[in-house]
């Protein structure tokens, strides 16, 4: 393959500069969909896990109240014992003991069954409280799954489109040096997508600054590839020819310029 010369190199830079601005543009509104799944997916996770936990907790309750309605039973059989046992109470002291027992016996039960209770009623309200959870994720969940199918089409074609354009762009650039092309892509990176740009009145068209003079003589020659000495962008000029095949430009400095190159 034949080696470009500098003005065909520029050339080449302004196509791959409009294939790479097109490409970013699809690359970005891709990349915000998949963002957005993302996050959806992350808020998702974070709120099953968060379930998770609560199921957790509600398993712990239930056993913890297991346990007291086990401890309330226990109560209620030692109450059953002391009234059988005073039943066969014949002596007054030990009466009074029994009783004292039976009193003890219906305190602790008391207390375990407005326990057992207070556990039951808030038991229910968490179970409540799960379930309204679980219906919302599972809702949150249906819509991540429609949203996920519905860009799942745009998505493949961007794809399909990222894919052509790239195609596209290695055709078109398979003729330059990889070095430039490192050059132009770490420009064009750094840039914000303006790696290549035109002298306008004997200017940097990217960043304003003045491009000397012998610069603008090697652009016009087309003697070697120009880059902007201040944001090193690719410089270019849209020139004009005279009818002696001479470069015009509209500023005196490059007419003068041009007019020393001669």
């Amino acid at each position: 393959m034949a080696t470009l010369n500098p003005r065909q190199i520029i050339d080449v830079l302004r196509k791959l500069q409009a294939i790479d601005d097109e490409i970013r543009d699809v690359r970005e509104t891709r990349n915000g969909m998949v963002s957005n799944l993302e996050k959806l997916e992350t808020v998702l996770e974070m709120r099953e896990g968060q379930l998770g936990e609560m199921r957790e907790k509600l398993s712990e309750a239930e056993s913890w109240h297991r346990k007291k309605t086990a401890e309330l039973e226990d109560e209620r059989e030692k109450l059953n014992r002391a009234k059988a046992k005073l039943n066969t109470v014949t002596r007054s002291k030990e009466y009074v003991a029994v009783n004292r027992e039976l009193d003890n016996v219906r305190k602790n039960i008391q207390n375990r069954e407005d326990e057992v209770e207070k556990l039951t009623l808030a038991i229910e309200d968490f179970r409540n409280t799960i379930e309204r959870e679980d219906e919302k994720v599972k809702d949150l969940r249906a819509a991540a799954e429609a949203e996920a199918a519905n860009n799942r089409g745009a998505l493949d074609e961007m794809d399909g489109k990222i894919g052509e354009v790239e195609k596209r762009r290695n055709e078109i650039a398979a003729g330059v040096e990889r070095n430039i092309l490192r050059r132009y892509k770490k420009v064009f990176d750094a840039r914000d997508g303006v790696g290549v740009v035109a002298v306008v009145d004997d200017s940097c068209g990217g960043c304003n600054m003045v491009v000397q003079p012998r610069f603008i003589e090697a652009i016009l020659r087309g003697s070697s590839l120009v880059q902007c000495p201040f944001c090193s962008r690719f410089l270019y000029m849209d020139t004009v020819m005279d009818e002696d095949g001479n470069p015009v430009i509209g500023s005196p400095a490059t007419v003068a310029a041009a007019a020393a190159a001669e």
